[in-house]
């Protein structure tokens, strides 16, 4: 099978995942992206890529679940994993209320989940995408606030800023292409049901794999 597994933070558990459930594929060459072993096969695309990825070219991936949104991806995800926890959220200069928002400039790498979010309050500002260091943002001006992901909100404080509205959780999850998922039904269902006992799911895997 070909496995899509996202570089950066989560690699490495999601590597030490494949291992415990019997697919053990060393990556040994930093500058390489693909990697194959008996049969099996490992795409290593950035974080943000996995589920295009795994919709055109893999049968199983591991990616976050603003990733999965944002990328709008046709894809199932039959069992979320318990790593890559943490949220995403508007984050502006103390004083900031979600009300504050209306006509604002804000910047996020994850303008598709920010739009719609907004949307949803009824809040009409200005999305503006940027890939990274997202706190510069409102200390140059180029936006009013930001929507990130935090974890430990570190960086956030160093830069004083402050959360001002959680948007969505985000952790881990396991995602399926759906036509890998008839025409690989065995295989992937047997790979489900050892992620399931290795990640500590096995009851909500067995939910899942129900479906199959």
């Amino acid at each position: 099978m070909k496995f899509v597994i996202p570089r950066g933070r989560l690699m490495v558990n999601s590597m030490n995942l494949l291992k415990s459930a019997g697919i053990d594929i060393d990556i040994d060459d930093e500058r390489k992206l693909v990697f194959r072993k008996n049969g099996n096969e490992i795409i290593l695309p950035r974080a943000r890529d996995v589920p295009v990825y795994t919709e055109y070219a893999g049968d199983i991936g591991i990616c976050g679940t603003d990733s999965l949104a944002e990328s709008g991806a046709d894809l199932f995800a039959p069992l979320p994993l318990n790593f890559g926890i943490c949220r995403l959220s508007i984050i502006a200069p103390a004083g900031y209320t979600i009300e504050d928002l209306e006509g604002m400039d804000i910047a996020t790498k994850h303008p598709v989940i920010t739009e719609k979010y907004l949307n949803s309050r009824e809040i009409h500002a200005n999305v503006i995408g940027l890939n990274g260091s997202l706190e510069l943002a409102p200390e140059t001006g180029i936006a009013d606030a930001i929507v990130d992901i935090v974890q430990t909100g570190e960086t956030m404080r160093k830069n004083h800023l402050v959360e001002i509205k959680k948007i969505m959780d985000i952790q881990a999850t396991l995602v399926v292409n759906r036509v890998s998922q008839k025409t690989k039904y065995d295989e992937i269902n047997k790979f489900i049901e050892m992620v399931g006992e290795a990640d500590g799911n096995r009851k909500l895997c067995e939910k899942y794999t129900g479906r199959y």
